[in-house]
């Protein structure tokens, strides 16, 4: 609707969910999330739950809004109407309405937890939903407000409109009441906006301008700012950290520090393969038939006419304007890799330049990984999958520059008692989030308890791989882990540890009588299933205990069937060998075990074949061995001819002729004219002529049935007199009339001579 009249009125539609939202009510959130997807054309940033993404979509997030448009739907694009787009920003714009918007959907995710948990009146899963629903919508809408995409072609700045409405980050947190994950995640693009407006002016033709522009300067780094940040964290916290270490954390995105380069190349070559196949199909010749015929075959196989097929294999308006956009997509997606290239290789400098800024001593203190797990990598984690990613190649930044003071083991374990806590206080999507966190961490994990070389390349030696004094103590390691670092048997029983917290906690989820806990956990360990378990002793436990809720007795279908999905992920992965630890003589006992049950189920098979063979033959002897019409095949002496039949006539060629529905019923006579009219001939006399092919044949009128007319005798006598023959000057011999009577009479030829 919104896309075919763009101008419909919606500022009033608007007023009202703002003011459902001050009152609480999640209920109107989807009329706000269909606006924006619909009207707005940004349905590609949505997604129905984090648990569904794909790893395809997840890498897309990266990068470009153009890549991630693109990667959203697996390369199927929505048309969007821009004059609808525009209005619909135009009116959020218009009174501060959509800052607004954002403030309410920001206070009423603590409304929807603390409010609606506490009256007892509502389900758990419905209050997750709710929460869920919230937070996926607060990101649409503050990407939709950010948008900065059709600055050129609306001739407005979408940067400064919003940032005239964004109150500054202190009063988010001290005024509004907002999180300072939260009030950092409003202020961001503003924020980033300030750190790269350079760039962004090289890009829209405008290098001449060097200085900030005067809207973007609250949101700048300053001392200002930074007083300002030092007040949304507790006194006690800044002593183990930095401010810049908290800044650089909180004002960057996944875009600026990771480049998704393998998938820039995939869907470059995806669009080049589309740009050439239009392009044969615009040229046609024999290139193009192969195309045409697919075309045709696709178009005929959905029900098409035979016009709609010729169409389909034509190069209509659509191609022209489909290979128009295919070929400005690959400008584009090559234009923004090398963009995004840049600013990772700026950043990386940037935070290189900082390294002593960003930490507070170069010695592990045993504090700092607790702090900035509490205070930067929990509170941002749970917020969207964009940030979880974030979070984890933040950690695998900072390691790779091997920051002074920065402990990757102490930060790995904090990680692990945070997560295997919070699977039983979480939602779906924060699952999700989590699941996509911890993928990353622990490919890094897994690849340094495998693999020597990674682990001596990128962890031995390295200042992530010293620990502190109560640490080493507490976890029974030498003192060599605090000076060199530890070593790779230390790091393999660090792992087991680890390991076994998320094996515990997760089948302690499994086994719970609560349906978050059971949904929480399978969300995660199937999202985690290619990297955890790779030890045959939980993974037997989960396998275990995932029985229970596979069975039919279950009374929640949709538990049932992600754990049966979990389990043949689990299954396939075992077989596949991402149990690592597990031992040879077990792994071939249990391969011979599944080749002894294939085999049984093989002579099963075989067996059920042979008595369901006998039991026809069974049948057969009983009943006999007639034929369908009741008759036996065979003749006196009990032979079959040739062709295995019964001697004697066929009975299916004696077929009875079917009576008629009103044996009383006069039947149908032609008058005389009609029948002279249809021009056929008597079928006996036909045959009797020797016509063996049914086909219209000329009878003469004095062969035909009925007397002959007036009519014919004069067509006779005119006939006599146009003819040519000169047999006895075309009178009517004798000779004739036997020949008519005989019914041999043919008309006379015509002489060649004229």
């Amino acid at each position: 609707f919104y896309k075919k009249f763009p101008d419909v009125e919606l500022r009033g539609i608007l007023i009202y969910l703002a003011a459902r939202f001050k009152d609480g009510e999640s209920s109107e959130l989807g009329v706000l999330r269909s606006l924006i997807k619909t009207a707005g054309g940004y349905g590609f940033v949505d997604y129905d739950s984090t648990a569904s993404l794909s790893e395809l979509q997840l890498d897309g997030r990266c990068g470009s809004r153009l890549l991630k448009r693109e990667t959203s739907s697996f390369g199927v694009v929505d048309n969007i109407n821009r004059n609808a787009s525009q209005h619909l920003r135009a009116v959020l714009q218009g009174g501060d309405l959509g800052v607004m918007m954002l403030l309410l959907l920001s206070q009423m995710r603590l409304k929807i937890l603390y409010t609606k948990a506490g009256s007892g009146t509502e389900h758990v899963k419905v209050i997750g939903n709710a929460y869920d629903d919230c937070e996926a919508v607060l990101c649409l809408l503050l990407e939709f407000l950010s948008d900065s995409s059709d600055d050129q072609a609306s001739g407005s700045s979408t940067k400064e409109k919003f940032a005239a409405s964004m109150p500054s980050l202190a009063d988010l947190h001290s005024k509004y009441g907002l999180d300072a994950a939260v009030a950092w995640m409003l202020c961001r693009p503003l924020i980033r906006k300030s750190m790269f407006f350079k760039d962004d002016s090289k890009l829209t033709g405008k290098s001449s301008q060097n200085v900030m522009p005067d809207f973007l300067k609250r949101f700048a780094a300053s001392p200002e700012m930074t007083t300002s940040c030092e007040k949304l964290l507790p006194q006690g916290a800044w002593k183990d950290l930095t401010p810049s270490m908290f800044q650089a954390f909180y004002s960057l995105s996944i875009y600026d520090i990771l480049c998704p380069e393998e998938r820039y190349n995939i869907e470059i070559g995806r669009l080049k393969k589309e740009v050439e196949r239009l392009t044969i199909l615009q040229k046609g010749g024999h290139a193009a038939l192969g195309q045409m015929s697919a075309l045709a075959a696709a178009a005929a196989a959905a029900g098409a006419s035979a016009n709609e097929v010729r169409q389909a294999t034509a190069f209509t308006m659509v191609h022209r304007e489909e290979l128009d956009r295919l070929k400005r997509n690959v400008d584009q997606l090559n234009k923004d890799f090398q963009r995004q290239q840049k600013r990772c290789e700026f950043v990386t400098s940037m935070l290189e330049s900082q390294k002593e800024d960003l930490i507070c001593s170069e010695e592990s203190n045993g504090t700092f990984a607790s702090a900035f797990m509490t205070f930067c990598i929990y509170p941002r984690c749970f917020l969207s999958p964009e940030d979880s990613l974030f979070c984890a190649q933040f950690i695998k930044v900072l390691h790779r520059m091997k920051l002074p003071g920065f402990s990757t083991i102490e930060l790995i374990d904090s990680i692990v008692n945070a997560a295997t806590g919070s699977l039983y206080c979480m939602t779906e999507d924060e699952a999700g989030n989590l699941a996509i966190f911890l993928n990353e961490i622990w490919k890094s994990v897994n690849s340094w308890r495998y693999n020597n070389d990674a682990f001596s390349t990128e962890l031995k030696g390295s200042p992530g791989s010293k620990l502190s004094k109560a640490y080493a103590e507490a976890n029974n390691i030498g003192d060599h882990s605090i000076t060199d670092g530890i070593t790779h048997d230390d790091f393999k029983a660090l792992y087991t540890q680890w390991h076994s917290k998320i094996g515990v906690s997760s089948i302690g989820c499994l086994a719970s009588s609560e349906y978050m806990h059971t949904r929480a956990a399978l969300i995660v360990l199937s999202r985690i299933v290619l990297v955890y378990p790779t030890q045959p002793k939980v993974g037997d436990k989960i396998l275990k205990s995932l029985s229970s809720l596979q069975s039919e007795d279950n009374p929640r279908p949709d538990i049932r069937a992600t754990a049966q999905g979990y389990c043949s992920q689990l299954t396939k992965a075992r077989d596949e060998g991402m149990w690592k630890e597990e031992n040879i003589a077990v792994t071939r006992a249990r391969q011979e075990k599944e080749k002894a049950k294939a085999e049984e189920r093989k002579k099963n098979l075989a067996l059920q074949h042979e008595n369901m063979k006998k039991e026809s033959e069974a049948i057969t002897r009983e009943i006999g061995d007639g034929d369908r019409y009741g008759r036996d095949r065979r003749d006196d002496r009990g032979r079959f001819d040739d062709r295995g039949r019964p001697w004697g006539p066929d009975p299916r060629s004696h077929q009875q002729r079917v009576p008629p529905m009103n044996a009383s019923a006069p039947v149908f006579t032609p008058k005389v004219g009609a029948q002279r009219e249809l021009g056929f001939a008597d079928r006996r006399e036909h045959e009797r002529r020797g016509g063996g092919q049914e086909r219209d044949v000329y009878v003469p009128p004095n062969r035909r049935d009925g007397p002959v007319t007036r009519r014919q005798e004069e067509g006779r006598g005119e006939r006599r007199k146009r003819s040519r023959s000169p047999d006895r000057g075309g009178d009517d011999s004798e000779h004739q009339q036997a020949k008519r009577s005989r019914g041999e009479w043919a008309p006379p030829r015509r002489s060649a001579r004229r």
